[in-house]
């Protein structure tokens, strides 16, 4: 089948064409591109040629619903959307485009369409705003259709109507009325009962018109002669006309407004012909037309009239056809209308009573109520009133305030309406016009430019950030670059925008910057001001750069403009002024490289204070037999020696990144090394205690195994071993270490984090030893005091007893050394922030010089003299008697004097108590006799049995039986 386009889409942005803005410009003596100095926005912006394109969007859903303008719905009628198209007779094939659309009503009479095509070409070539076009009924659906909660509205959905007539619909347009917005057109109508001019001239002749038949002038434009002149009546006989060929039920079907074969009548009328009398017919042209109005005035006022009904066209050309003949007739019709103006002096308007706005409020649309030819019961019997015709406008506009502005304010005068409809019967007449209404309203459009300009808004000034689309390009490079477009540029000219006037009026030129892709899309609000002006210099335009630990245990930082200018590295090439660039700085490292010139001198000191300690550990091994060694509990010096060992492990792992082993191995190799230092201490004092704290002088046997458990308890408790309890106590515990917990449940693992820098303002990645609680730290300090003044403890409770077996002398030295130097440490931490070098150095200090240090030269006090007298003492064959007990010379060598001096004690008669290392020998109860020997003063051994008076000697029995347990390892 074949199609074309509609009118509407044939004449669409035709108008305004590039001829018309230059005539306007040059007549109006108007520069069409001069700009306000102040805002940049065109001075006049719509003297310009048609858009080409729509600049906007209807945002109203109804018109992108499934199933509209459809008979599925209840719709009926044509639907001319952008690019619809009609077969030959005009039935639509595809409606088009409908959604996002201005949706007009479209209207059967002159003045409507007129007024529909004005509007038409301001929205689609001034605003621009693409148009449909919906034919409906009649207006008073015109409220409902523009309701988006009515059913006609979600069916038939439009959003105005030019031109409505209310005074007879109001009821039926008050229904959606909410959903609308009102107000009058400018322009009035008004519909009457009309004759032909021709008519009432003849009528006032009187009784000198030829074959008139009228017996004095009568005036047929007033409604009375019709009541009072049966000659005039006779002479609009009804008869003169052939009322079967003319009127048609299709026009007023019977029963309805008191019709019957097309026609009704009033019941004056009926009276008439019961009187042999005749009636004067009036031409409608359908009954719903002012529905009852005119039918009812007349038949009040007792006009005995036919009201034949002979459709819309048909009453024109009869009308015109009974103006040929010469003949006589009424008729209604209204005004405005391009009939009036076809026909230009030849109607005469009948003037019934004035319309009085209460009577005219009393009409009820009914007639023939009671039948054919009966009275009515609508009252009315005034003339049509004249209305101020008006424009309605949908309530889902309201969002657009650029749109509804303009429906506001446009307004046409009596006069406009009246040049567009004289124009519009010039050009009918013009068989070369194909588009007659277009052109009388383009016609007007272009002549009134002064008058509707007005109407139209300035379109927003432009602005970046509405009115201009980013693209962010090299995300992965450097620096990223930001281009520029406008959202809706303008079809012509690319680089102009559309949709906005003034403001900035070119594209910013694009934007090089160092921000991230993430950071330009998440803050263009901050950025988009750059485009007008570079930004103030601050931190954020420009980076710093720290550079690894050197081996002075600094870094250096560097600072440098993300985006440095080409031409001068010490300035940005993305902003200006405010900040300069920071000058280079250098900070402290987290730790000391293992290259670092005090890294290097703390290792050489530790592993000397090693080699001295494994010396020592050597010779306590090689003279392990001696008895002077013996005394000392040898296995227990080398434990002491070696915590020292571990101690200056602890040093060496100091220097160098943190990392796992270290971070693990430091609590592990310090607990270690102190609990082995004073936890040997500890017991070594804790046996001589046992020995010479036993008042029952019973014989008990203390092993240096079982000493050794409770040092391995100590260490146990501190580290993570499982050792059971003494068996002096008989208790069986487990003791979970709690180094080893700690590191199982709360790791000190390597951990980074961030904080202010204090040389610069930035922030500094760290990467320390980091635990989530300091509770296990707690512990472990708690723990090794608890064995440090245990040995402090029984370091006093034995410091009568003779040198060879204790050393409560060098416990005091050892904890006041490690006491003051944890009180400096202490002070310099809350007196002082000590950088990681600082630190590292300090810490290290203390523990090779206050703490190892110290304690290898009181090992070496402590040890030396037994070394010294190694050459003094010499052994003698021991003569062990049968109850393995031995007996050595008395020492006659000087006691410590002071506070730590060996007191004499009485002979003792008891049972000797003595530390074996051997099992006893199987001698029996009774072999334990009283001692009274003491060490001798050569310190060599001396065996022989001693019998029951030898029991009084130099020195204290329980020395002696100290003796004489060492003695016997």
């Amino acid at each position: 089948m074949a199609s074309k386009p509609t009118e509407m889409d044939v004449v669409r942005r035709t108008c305004l064409d590039p001829a018309w803005a230059a005539a306007t410009a040059a007549s109006l003596n108007v520069d069409p591109t001069a700009r306000d100095p102040t805002t940049n926005a065109k001075l006049n912006p719509y003297l310009r040629p048609t858009l080409l394109a729509a600049r906007f969007q209807v945002s109203d859903s109804r018109t992108s619903l499934p199933g509209i303008y459809t008979p599925a719905c209840g719709y009926n009628g044509a639907i001319a959307g952008v690019g619809a198209t009609v077969d030959a007779s005009g039935n639509v094939i595809d409606k088009g485009n409908v959604a996002g659309t201005f949706v007009i009503e479209w209207g059967g009479w002159d003045s409507i369409v007129l007024t529909t095509y004005v509007n038409s070409i301001l929205l689609q070539e001034v605003l621009g705003y693409d148009v449909s076009y919906v034919k409906l009924g009649g207006t008073s659906q015109t409220t409902a259709c523009m309701s988006a909660t009515s059913a006609r509205g979600q069916c038939t959905p439009t959003h105005f109507n030019p031109e409505v007539w209310s005074a007879v619909r109001i009821a039926a347009l008050n229904v959606f009325a909410n959903a609308t917005t009102r107000s009058i057109i400018g322009y009035w109508g008004r519909s009457g009962h009309y004759t032909l001019t021709a008519n009432v001239a003849q009528a006032l002749q009187g009784p000198a018109l030829v074959n008139g038949n009228l017996t004095r002038a009568a005036s047929p434009d007033f409604w009375r002669e019709y009541v009072i002149d049966d000659d005039l009546i006779a002479f609009y006989s009804v008869d003169k006309h052939n009322r079967t060929a003319i009127a048609s039920a299709l026009n007023c079907p019977d029963g309805t407004m008191g019709c019957l074969h097309g026609c009704s009548k009033s019941y004056a009328c009926t009276l008439n012909e019961a009187r042999g009398k005749t009636c004067i017919m009036v031409a409608l042209m359908g009954y719903d037309y002012d529905q009852g109005y005119l039918q009812a005035f007349a038949s009040n006022n007792n006009v005995p009239a036919y009201f034949c009904f002979l459709g819309d066209p048909g009453l024109q050309n009869y009308v015109v056809d009974t103006m040929a003949r010469n003949s006589t007739i009424t008729f209604y019709h209204w005004e405005p209308d391009r009939f009036h103006f076809d026909h230009a002096g030849k109607f005469a308007r009948i003037n019934w009573p004035l319309p009085d706005p209460a009577i005219v409020a009393t009409n009820t649309g009914g007639f023939g109520e009671l039948g054919y030819g009966q009275r009515t019961t609508n009252p009315v019997n005034v003339d049509f009133p004249q209305q101020n015709l008006l424009k309605f406008y949908s309530n889902v506009l309201r969002s657009d305030s650029y749109l509804t502005h303009f429906l506001d304010k446009v307004q046409l005068t009596q006069l406009d309406i009246n040049n567009m409809l004289q124009m519009l019967s010039d050009k009918n007449k013009d068989s070369t016009v194909a588009h007659p209404a277009f052109d009388a309203a383009c016609a007007w459009v272009k002549a009134n430019y002064a008058t509707w300009q007005s109407w139209v808004d300035p379109l927003p000034l432009c602005s970046i950030q509405t009115h201009v689309n980013f693209t962010i390009t090299g995300c992965s490079n450097i620096s990223r670059q930001v281009s520029f477009v406008w959202t809706q540029p303008d079809p012509t000219n690319a680089s102009q925008p559309y949709i906005c006037d003034g403001g900035i009026t070119a594209l910013p030129v694009p934007l090089r910057t160092s921000r991230s892709c993430a950071w330009l899309t998440a803050n263009p609000y901050v950025w988009l001001p750059w485009t007008l002006a570079p930004p103030v210099c601050d931190p954020s335009f420009f980076a710093y750069t720290i550079s690894p630990c050197t081996t002075t245990a600094t870094r250096l930082v560097n600072f440098a403009w993300l985006m440095p200018s080409t031409s001068n590295s010490s300035a940005s090439a993305e902003c200006i002024n405010g900040m300069p660039l920071p000058s280079n700085t250098v900070i402290q490292c987290d730790f000391v490289p293992y290259n670092s010139t005090i890294a290097m001198a703390i290792t050489v000191i530790a592993i000397a204070v090693v080699i001295g300690l494994l010396v020592l550990m050597a010779l306590i091994i090689h003279y392990r037999n001696r008895p002077i060694i013996k005394r000392s509990q040898w296995p227990l010096l080398l434990t002491m020696l070696s915590g020292g060992v571990f101690l200056c492990v602890y040093v060496l792992m100091g220097a160098g990144p943190p990392s796992y082993i270290t971070c693990g191995g430091r609590p592990v190799v310090v607990s270690l090394g102190y609990t082995l230092v004073f936890g040997s201490l500890f017991v070594k004092s804790l046996r001589v205690y046992l020995v010479f704290n036993n008042k029952s002088m019973k014989r008990v046997k203390i092993s240096l195994w079982d000493i050794t458990k409770v040092l391995l308890a100590i260490l146990g408790i501190d580290m993570g071993d499982n050792i059971s309890s003494l068996p002096l106590k008989n208790l069986l515990v487990t003791l979970v270490g709690i180094v080893v917990v700690w590191l199982l449940v709360d790791f000190p693992a390597p951990t980074s984090f961030s904080s202010p820098a204090t040389e610069f303002v930035g922030t500094v990645d760290h990467v320390a030893c980091h635990s989530s609680n300091f509770i296990f730290t707690t512990l472990s300090i708690f723990w090794k005091c608890v064995v440090t003044f245990g040995g402090v403890f029984i370091a006093y409770r034995i410091r009568h007893a003779d040198s060879d077996f204790q050393e409560s002398i060098w416990i005091f030295a050892s904890c006041c050394i490690v006491f003051v130097g944890g009180l400096l440490m202490m002070a310099l931490s809350y007196v002082a922030t000590l950088f990681p070098p600082a630190s590292y150095t300090f810490q290290s200090i203390w523990v090779l010089l206050l703490t190892v240090c110290p304690q290898a030269i009181i090992m070496c006090l402590m040890i030396g003299p037994k070394f010294m007298r190694l050459s003094a003492v010499a052994p003698v064959e021991n003569d062990k008697p049968n109850d393995g007990s031995s007996i050595m010379k008395p020492s006659n060598r000087t006691k410590a004097g002071g506070f730590f001096k060996s007191k004499a004690r009485a002979p003792s008669h008891d049972p000797v108590t003595t530390l074996h290392e051997e099992d006893e020998r199987e001698d029996g109860p009774n072999t334990s006799q009283p001692v009274a020997a003491g060490a001798g003063a050569s310190g060599g051994w001396v065996s022989t049995n001693i019998s029951a008076s030898s029991t009084t000697g130099q020195s204290n029995g329980r020395a002696a039986s100290m003796t004489s347990a060492v003695a016997s390892k």
